[in-house]
């Protein structure tokens, strides 16, 4: 019987048994490749080991040695494995800077974005689709009344359905801050610019926003490390020479792997946790960069769980968007609207 699908869910990956320390099997670091690449639709881009690497929907991007320390084998292992699989057809491997990006060639059977038929229903992303599904009736039904009523122009009936486009791309534009490390709300400065912006933006290139950043660290852990109240000339002078070396982003991406990283934060057997101070040590920096504290990508997964589920929704958010558009130039041709 090889029909239909065995519905696993993602916490399976942070389960105990899965997690035990072993030597990974084969058909064991097959299934790790599939439960790693992004499942999200929407590219991202990352910096790893100060490296900027962008990835899309059925990607990976991992080197030869963190595949090599993740599964217990020996980097020649690691290698033939992925040979192996590209001769299947399963993969394809790109190489850059030492890093290798892996396409998983039949991710859409793996892991599709729907509910495959035979799995359970009434799901989250399922009740999302059918409150768009629902949005998508009731602006055909005020397009579809327009010529009846008070012929009102096309941008303004959008604005009174909540469907303008402007207003969407806003929105996306504002998932990029909110999906940067606990879902925290935009702050700004006080001359209109956010301090995440401040933080990265290309033309401060030479002038950091000290007073931002310890906002930021501040409550990006809050509750979990120990905050800091000033920027002493010391700490300053670490920052700099950080984001000399790898970048401003890469502040981020440290901070997003700290919060991923239980040791960091305290489960250990010496109750310890990283500060401040520590963090933008040069050697500690590089290495959170390197993911030499990730304990496992599989914490991961299980803290980004809901964000899958609003990437899902997004994407079919973006499909619903794009068929109203198309059937409001159908509309306009057949001068139903204006």
């Amino acid at each position: 019987m090889d029909e239909g699908f065995l519905r696993l869910s993602r916490r399976f990956f942070s389960n105990e048994m899965w997690n035990e320390a072993r030597t990974f099997s084969s058909c064991e670091a097959w299934l790790d490749l599939i439960q790693s690449a992004r499942f999200e639709a929407t590219p991202r881009k990352e910096s790893i080991g100060g490296r900027e690497i962008s990835y899309s929907r059925g990607q990976y991007p991992a080197s030869i040695r963190f595949l090599s320390q993740r599964w217990k084998w020996s980097e020649k292992k690691v290698r033939s494995f992925l040979v192996h699989l590209k001769k299947k057809g399963m993969i394809t491997v790109e190489c850059n800077q030492g890093m290798n990006l892996i396409t998983l060639c039949k991710y859409e059977e793996y892991n599709p974005m729907g509910t495959s038929k035979g799995t359970c229903k009434g799901t989250d992303i399922e009740k999302k689709i059918k409150e768009l599904q629902s949005e998508w009736a009731q602006l055909r039904a005020q397009l579809g009344a327009q010529s009846v009523n008070n012929n009102l122009p096309q941008s303004e009936l959008l604005q009174k359905s909540g469907h303008t486009e402007g207003t969407n791309t806003k929105k996306e534009e504002e998932r990029e801050y909110i999906d940067i490390s606990s879902q925290q709300k935009k702050e700004n400065t006080p001359d209109g610019v956010s301090k995440k912006d401040k933080l990265s933006s290309p033309s401060l290139s030479e002038k950091i926003d000290y007073s931002g950043l310890m906002e930021y660290y501040n409550s990006t852990f809050k509750d979990r490390l120990q905050q800091i109240k000033s920027m002493t000339d010391v700490r300053k002078k670490a920052v700099k020479a950080r984001i000399a070396q790898y970048g401003k982003e890469s502040v981020r991406t440290v901070f997003n792997l700290i919060l991923q990283s239980p040791f960091l934060l305290g489960a250990n057997d010496r109750n310890w946790k990283c500060d401040f101070d520590w963090i933008f040590k040069q050697a500690n920096f590089t290495k959170i960069l390197e993911g030499n504290y990730n304990g496992t990508r599989l914490s991961k997964n299980q803290q980004d769980s809901e964000q899958r589920k609003r990437d899902s929704v997004l994407a079919v958010a973006t499909t619903v968007r794009e068929a109203a558009a198309k059937k409001r130039k159908e509309l306009e041709a057949e001068g139903v609207i204006e």
